[in-house]
């Protein structure tokens, strides 16, 4: 519980962040290395805790999660949001207009700002749509970075999930993108680039049967974080 108040409480103080620097950006476009700073926070966490950057200190998911759904229709998240090809293709078309703006950019500092301006605006706008017909935070699976982050996040600790799993589905209620750690009990661990660390699931399980631990690093594949599911993987191998 004392965990669940300070996701919170971080979550409050980062999702301000996302009016101040797209409003503030245009004025004054070197608030784009705001952005740029915190995607060096997220890479370095990464590579230490998979997506925890995501569930606990992206202001935009704070966003969200805190002010979008106040007024989201929280329908469920399409398929399509979940399928590796879409948020591949997402991530080479918007990694490649920003791209384009950098080189347009010729190295002005004050250009570089305003292409992260624009890129933040970009997504914010995308994903606010999405967010107010969906769940407030489906663009958790499809965001470039998340995307990025599934790629390099190591699988030394994960969400592990006990025999004592009912899989009454009460994690994946909880679970702020609709992941189904209960899917995962044979596993024993959840191993998915979909899982942002929030521990919505493991506070909200009945049965305490959901906890982060650390694990070996056996069973990591990138085709997993590649967005091809656990489940494909031991089909093919059988």
């Amino acid at each position: 519980m004392k965990e669940k108040q300070s996701r919170k409480t971080l979550q409050w103080i980062m999702a301000p962040l996302v009016p101040l620097v797209i409003i503030g950006g245009y004025f004054q476009p070197y608030l784009g290395y705001v952005p740029i700073a915190m995607l060096l926070v997220m890479f370095v966490l990464t590579l230490f805790r998979g997506r925890f950057y995501c569930g606990w200190i992206c202001a935009m998911g704070a966003f969200h999660e805190r002010i979008l759904t106040l007024i989201s229709l929280k329908k469920p998240i399409l398929p399509v949001f979940k399928a590796g090809w879409f948020r591949w293709l997402l991530f080479t078309l918007m990694m490649g207009l920003l791209a384009f703006r950098l080189i347009a950019a010729e190295g002005d500092p004050e250009k570089i700002g305003a292409a992260f301006v624009m890129m933040w605006t970009l997504s914010t706008g995308l994903a606010v749509f999405i967010g107010l017909v969906w769940k407030p935070r489906s663009w958790c699976n499809i965001c470039p970075m998340a995307t990025f982050q599934g790629l390099i996040a190591p699988c030394n600790y994960l969400l592990q999930v006990e025999s004592s799993c009912r899989e009454c589905g009460i994690c994946r209620k909880s679970c702020p993108i609709e992941t189904n750690p209960g899917s995962f009990k044979s596993q024993g661990f959840v191993r998915s680039s979909e899982c942002m660390r929030c521990g919505n699931c493991v506070v909200n399980c009945p049965k305490n049967a959901l906890s982060f631990q650390k694990t070996p690093q056996e069973g990591c594949s990138v085709l997993v974080n590649l967005g091809i599911k656990p489940r494909q993987l031991v089909q093919k191998q059988g």
